[in-house]
């Protein structure tokens, strides 16, 4: 036994000296500049000019050639670069054949060193590539995996780098099929880890994608370098967009079936998202859904002149552009956006050749609910609008509750149904068209009491003061309800009728929805000598007389309300006061 490895480890290095004497003299045999002139042509066959300034030089471990000063430029000048070195690694198995035959180069193995490449924009400056650095090894076109390396550094100082092991399958001088495997990529603070397979002529491609927590704000910052005028969001959290991460599994066939699901945490956040696509009928399935979102620290910075709204809009641009029908689905359990918070929410949008309709949107907002649907039509140069609106319960005192300086009362209800059409807030404001109606179960107000406002009109009516007494500093009315309208950029309040106790309160109104300016005029009439079982007596000459008061401010504001002066004036002088 021994005498046999003594004899086989002998044999081994005999092999090994016989291979490196061998390699030793075809190389000594063999000038690799002799392949210059075929590198050249075949890179010109290849639409590449391309030009190698120092002498082919062969290498060792691994047996290669290398060459110094390489430069290239593109048939159609849109790209040239150079490189201070290029190697190439070549096949022992094919070295003999080399020595017999004036063949092509083959290439297991490239190296590039400290390339740089200037490519042409079209109808703009040139972008410069540096630092190029390339390394692939074992290359092959038979599906076996080999390592590839690549670093540079791109425009505006970003830094890019690649690792990887890929896998080509070639039939006819085409790639059927590809295969990535411990991707790793980088680009500045950005890291995407993941690996894919495409097959059946590069028709299917399968894998995953995940990307590391990154600072969105900063990437916001980095693509204005690129793009001047790209507007960079101004939160009025710091910490918003900061921590962005996201997991991406994917099954596409590019004439077939395809899905898509992907994970994305937002500062923590987690919002999944399938997408469903059906090529052979022109289907397009999105469904967004998740637990918690609070939309809070998103809100645009109050010094900042920049509007955040449209932060989330990446969510329907498979919509925009999906050229068959198109279905979009969003279910959450809570959404909060400062002190309004929204739960079980959930909506239904179908699109077909820029005709989109909202079939649902549901959801429980302080302490009532909400349901509306929507069509917009997009095939026209004016975008044009419907809505239908159903709003059920709503606790005006938690809805005053998210207000500054307005505290409200009462169960609101409102159904309304409104077209429009524009390409702005403005133009849409101008053409709003439709009709509502309002109600509000037992309505109250905070901050000021209509009865004594009417008691002390009363009293200028009847010449006498009215007792002092303690009043309330709330108002509590009846049942109200109202018409709405819409015409010019206003809401319109028309036949809006409740009580006070003893006196009935009716009017209109209108309410200016871009400055947010509202009138009301208002009417009262005393039903009976009293204004109520405690409060002050009413002067029989204008008991059932119409007092009319005009009510006007900002919302948000202090609401104001004092009787007319033309008719104040006309009851003070009239006789039969």
């Amino acid at each position: 036994m021994n005498i046999f490895l003594k004899r086989l480890s002998i044999g081994l290095v005999s092999f090994a000296l016989l291979i490196a004497v061998g390699i030793f003299l075809v190389t000594l045999i063999i000038d690799p500049n002799q392949f210059k002139p075929n590198i050249e042509s075949t890179a010109s066959n290849a639409g590449v000019e391309l030009g190698i300034d120092g002498d082919l030089a062969w290498q060792f471990l691994p047996l290669g050639i290398s060459v110094e000063k390489v430069n290239f430029v593109l048939g159609d000048k849109s790209m040239a670069g150079s490189a201070d070195q290029l190697s190439f690694g070549i096949d022992f198995s094919t070295l003999i054949s080399l020595a017999s035959q004036r063949t092509q180069l083959p290439i297991s193995r490239l190296l590039v060193s400290n390339g740089r490449v200037l490519y042409a924009l079209p109808n703009s400056l040139p972008l410069q590539f540096s630092q190029i650095n390339l390394s692939i090894d074992n290359v092959n076109s038979k599906g076996q995996k080999f390592p590839i390396s690549l670093s540079l550094v791109a425009p505006k100082g970003l830094k890019i780098s690649l690792n990887s092991e890929v896998g080509i399958e070639m039939s006819g001088g085409a790639v059927t099929d590809l295969s990535i495997a411990d991707l790793e990529l980088k680009i500045n603070t950005i890291s995407v880890n993941g690996h894919l397979d495409a097959s059946n002529n590069l028709t299917r491609i399968q894998g995953q994608l995940t990307a590391e927590p990154f600072d969105l704000i900063k990437q916001f910052k980095l693509a204005k370098r690129f793009v001047p005028d790209l507007l960079v969001p101004e939160m009025a959290d710091a910490n918003a967009l900061t921590n962005i991460s996201f997991d991406s599994f994917f099954d596409i066939e590019t004439d077939s079936y395809s899905k898509i699901q992907t994970s994305v945490s937002i500062d923590g956040q987690p919002i999944d998202i399938d997408v469903d696509i059906d090529q052979q009928n022109y289907k397009l399935n999105t469904l967004v859904s998740g637990q918690n979102l609070n939309l809070s620290p998103y809100q645009t910075k109050p010094s900042a002149n920049t509007n955040n709204s449209m932060l989330f809009a990446p969510l329907a641009i498979p919509m925009a552009v999906w050229h068959g029908q198109s279905q979009f689905e969003l279910n959450f359990t809570r959404i909060e956006l400062g002190k309004v918070k929204l739960s079980n929410l959930y909506a239904n949008l179908f699109g077909n050749q820029n005709i989109f309709k909202l079939t649902s949107l549901n959801g429980d907002i302080f302490n009532g609910h909400l349901h509306a649907t929507a069509s917009l039509n997009l095939q026209h140069p004016q975008p044009s609008f419907s809505i239908s609106s159903s709003v059920k319960d709503i606790d005006l005192s938690a809805f005053s509750a998210s207000f500054d300086d307005v505290s409200i009362g009462g169960k609101l209800s409102l159904d309304a149904n409104i077209q429009g059409s524009g390409d702005t807030i403005e133009s849409i404001a101008e053409s709003l068209d439709g009709i509502g109606l309002l109600s509000v179960v037992s309505p109250s107000y905070v901050g000021i009491n209509l009865e004594q406002t009417l008691c002390n009109a009363a009293a200028l009516f009847g010449g006498k003061p009215i007792p002092k007494k303690s009043w309330s500093e709330d108002t509590v009315l009846d049942d109200l309800t109202a018409n709405l309208g819409f015409n010019q950029g206003r809401l319109l309040i028309s036949d809006y009728q409740t009580k006070l106790a003893n006196i009935d309160i009716y009017g209109s109104g209108d309410l200016n929805l871009l400055s947010q300016r509202y009138k009301l005029n208002t009417t009262a009439l005393a039903t009976k000598p009293n204004s109520s079982a405690n409060g002050c007596s009413i002067n029989p000459m204008i008991v059932k007389r119409e007092i009319p008061f005009k009510c006007k401010g900002t919302l948000g504001d202090k609401f104001k309300c004092k009787p007319d002066n033309n008719l104040i004036q006309t009851l003070l002088l009239s006789p039969k006061l």
